[in-house]
């Protein structure tokens, strides 16, 4: 009898990401095209500006990093290369802080496109930058300046991805620690995660335990679309199948991503599948080994749940832009998170 494996790989694809002190922002954000550009308007009159909750992120990490604001005084604008320069300052304990050079990079070094919105449609319009305080105090926005206008953006999530952090000296300062991870299907597959973040009880409890014990923290949440692809002979990959929704639902399909990644992160605030595969053994289970291995090929040949997650949406080459990695308590930080799973078949 052959022993060669048979593979169920999933892919998480690159998140949406979204800063949690923004939802009041986002909840006025409808699902949309993938790609569409949406634009809310905030109490306090600024603009935000964003590609929208498209449909399909169904799972999500929370997770957490340091706050970062600018450093005011620090930053200047060069006009003639569409680049700004200066200090982020990370707030990493109780009245600690370190300050990272940083460049905002509107010059189209950035994977992403430019954040144009009307009278603003590329960098060669920018007069002058300078970064602003909120009503509060924090100088955590940036005023472009133009012969159109003024217009502001906020460090988080309009530049997210547009700043590249010097981070030589301080190499984890980048990093998100995932606190939680989650599916947000409904039981028949029909929500995204967008609707699970706006309502979902655990995601404001584990938020609000974070911010109240480390408030010097920051909560970012990660969607992703995931795909999956069933590999029962090695090099014969199976695309678009749909075999796991028929056989088990599509709620019960998202679980089984859900559990690989609780059981290899080990995050502190998720219970359920954590002993996935030692202690716990989900009824759908049973039929994902089926599905890989039938039980009448039974012996000696594995089969194995292969799961690839990233921490960003990045499209260009690899280490050309550098966001943050993923990290527990229980793993270090890597740029591209694959793992092997043994779901036990032989």
């Amino acid at each position: 009898m052959s022993d060669f494996p048979s593979v169920l790989h999933y892919s998480t694809g690159f998140p949406l990401v979204i800063g949690l002190h923004h939802v009041e922002n986002y909840k006025k954000i409808k699902v949309s095209d993938e790609g569409a550009k949406l634009t809310v308007l905030t109490k306090s009159g600024y603009e935000v500006t964003g590609f929208g909750v498209v449909h399909g992120y169904h799972h999500y990490f929370i997770t957490t990093r340091p706050r970062c604001m600018f450093d005011k005084d620090s930053f200047y604008w060069d006009a003639m290369n569409s680049r700004g320069y200066g200090n982020l300052e990370f707030e990493v304990g109780y009245k600690k802080y370190r300050k990272v050079p940083f460049q905002l990079l509107l010059d189209g070094s950035s994977p992403y496109p430019f954040p144009q919105k009307e009278g603003l449609d590329s960098a060669k319009d920018i007069i002058h930058a300078e970064i602003q305080e909120s009503e509060f105090g924090f100088p955590n926005r940036v005023v472009l300046k133009t012969k159109s206008g003024v217009f502001g953006f906020f460090l988080e999530p309009d530049f997210l991805h547009y700043i590249s952090v010097d981070d030589q000296e301080f190499p984890n300062i980048l990093d998100f620690k995932v606190e939680y991870i989650g599916i947000s299907t409904g039981e028949t597959g029909n929500r995204d995660f967008g609707d699970r973040l706006w309502n979902h009880e655990k995601v404001r409890e584990v938020s609000g335990i974070i911010q109240r014990d480390s408030p010097n923290l920051q909560v970012y949440v990660f969607g992703f679309s995931a795909k999956y692809v069933v590999e029962p002979r090695p090099g014969g990959f199976i695309h678009n199948s749909g075999i796991l929704e028929a056989k088990i639902g599509k709620h019960n399909a998202a679980k089984v991503l859900e559990a690989g990644l609780i059981k290899y992160f080990q995050p502190r605030y998720n219970d359920e599948f954590k002993s996935f595969l030692d202690e716990e053994h989900p009824s759908w289970l049973e039929t994902i080994r089926e599905i890989l291995v039938p039980s009448w090929e039974r012996g000696n040949r594995p089969a194995f749940l292969s799961i690839t997650v990233a921490s960003d949406g990045r499209f260009n080459t690899a280490g050309a832009w550098t966001f943050g990695r993923f990290y527990t308590e229980h793993l270090a930080p890597v740029d591209t998170t694959s793992f092997l799973l043994d779901l036990g078949c032989k």
